[in-house]
């Protein structure tokens, strides 16, 4: 189902198919309202979610003040480095409507060490946002988010999360 262009709205890229389980599992959330977010394929690396949101998202971020995007990536332990390679690539100008955001290792790590299927886990944080708890957010697969994920709910869950 495609979102309302003319409303809020969010488009997810998932760098490959371990984050677009996480988030299969955070849009089946009951709270989660999944008209208004559309999931891309699997960019195929985390470069290429960059490069897809420079090729396909710039212009219509800037001529449609109801898109956001949110990039899904995997840091591969490379902390700051890769959040701050990945920061350059988003103009000043959409800042406030491009978030970045990612396991610190792999989607694949994070649910061995969690002992729980991909979708729970997306579930699992999606709850957590929901209910303004970040709990498992403090896990330290995903803890180095909290910066971003405290911007990014501020300006999306009033669109994501119903009532």
């Amino acid at each position: 189902m495609s979102v309302n262009k003319y409303r809020p709205h969010v488009i997810l890229i998932p760098e490959d198919d371990a984050n677009r389980q996480l988030a299969v599992g955070f849009l089946g959330h009951y709270a989660v309202a999944d008209r208004v977010v559309e999931m891309r394929d699997p960019a195929g690396g985390w470069g290429r979610v960059l490069d897809i949101f420079e090729s396909e998202y710039l212009n219509l971020l800037r001529a449609n003040e109801n898109a956001h995007v949110v990039m899904l990536i995997d840091f591969d332990e490379m902390g700051d480095d890769r959040k701050s390679q990945c920061n350059q690539r988003i103009p000043d100008d959409l800042k406030s409507r491009a978030f970045l955001i990612g396991s610190r290792e792999t989607p694949e790590a994070l649910k061995k060490e969690l002992g729980m299927p991909s979708e729970k886990i997306g579930e699992a944080l999606a709850q957590d946002c929901n209910s303004n708890e970040l709990g498992r957010w403090h896990h330290p697969h995903l803890r180095h988010n909290l910066d971003e994920l405290r911007r990014m709910t501020s300006v999306l869950k009033q669109i994501v999360f119903q009532g």
